[in-house]
């Protein structure tokens, strides 16, 4: 992280410890010029390819630098720009003068979670990135950056308000993107283990589960709400489980329904004056809200 939170905050003669600090201090820092400044650098660096305006009231720039992110090649160099709201990664084509595939995770949706060492011999420092969209791995260079950065985010998270966040609690039970399966891990298709990928059968990826599986095994395509519009590539099992559950909710919808009018249907027949009563709940309900 070429400058933190810390060091912003020195130059700007701040000298209380990050943990004390209120989410007024994001506010204050959103309004200096080195803060606007920056982000408008950011800004121009994306030119075309900035895909949502980063330059927002109250958004403060809380730190910046280079990270190896797993990608589903193989690992590969991101600029990584940390904001109190948001996390934006990018590809590298100049460095701080020019990036392209820019990407924006909101704070309010991201765990994160440390990684062992041991589990990748080749990269160290790592920490995996967990949101409905996207989930991946990171790797610092230090065991010191990788500790910078996980306080920060970790701190972002913290200070959002309560309204945004929903409680920490709550997050984790969000429906969270699979990390997906490095090609280079998977020579045959994970699910019928049969299909070897070459040239022609190619790899494919389940957007529900992250497996590596062949063409065969994803004919399938499914709406995973939390990560996009549009219909996403599904494996043959995860297609299987999705409708099975999209049928369970559709058959307990249509029975809460079904009970509830046979229930209107027997008070109206009790009692005459069941309009004027249902107009009331109505009534009750608008003033709830």
């Amino acid at each position: 992280m070429t400058l933190t939170f810390e060091e912003r905050l020195t130059r700007l003669g701040m000298n209380d410890s990050y943990e004390n600090l209120s989410r007024t201090v994001f506010c204050f820092l959103a309004d200096t010029d080195l803060n606007i400044e920056r982000i408008r650098s950011i800004e121009k660096a994306f030119g075309s390819d900035n895909k949502k305006t980063l330059a927002i009231p109250g958004r403060a720039l809380v730190g910046e630098g280079v990270l190896i992110k797993e990608c589903r090649k193989k690992p590969k160099p991101r600029y990584f720009f940390l904001f109190n709201d948001i996390l934006v990664y990018a590809t590298i084509v100049i460095n701080k003068k020019k990036y392209i595939a820019q990407h924006i995770i909101p704070l309010k949706d991201v765990q994160i979670k440390s990684i062992n060492d041991s589990e990748n011999p080749k990269l160290k420092n790592g920490w995996l990135i967990m949101s409905p969209k996207k989930t991946f791995n990171v790797y610092a260079t230090t065991s010191k950056e990788k500790f910078e950065w996980m306080t920060h985010i970790s701190n972002c998270i913290e200070k959002i308000s309560n309204n945004e966040r929903k409680g920490y609690d709550q997050i984790k039970n969000l429906d969270i993107a699979p990390k997906w399966i490095p090609d280079k891990e998977a020579d045959t298709c994970m699910l019928c283990k049969s299909v070897k990928f070459t040239m022609v059968n190619r790899r494919h990826h389940c957007r529900y589960c992250g497996h590596v599986i062949c063409g065969d095994c994803s004919k399938n395509k499914f709406l995973i709400q939390s990560q996009s519009d549009e219909p996403l590539r599904v494996c043959n099992k995860c297609f299987e489980t999705l409708s099975s559950d999209q049928r369970i909710k559709i058959d307990n919808n249509f029975t809460s329904t079904d009970s509830s009018d046979e229930s209107d249907a027997e008070n109206e027949q009790f009692n005459h004056n069941s309009n004027d009563v249902k107009l009331n709940f109505i009534i009750q309900d608008l003033n709830f809200k």
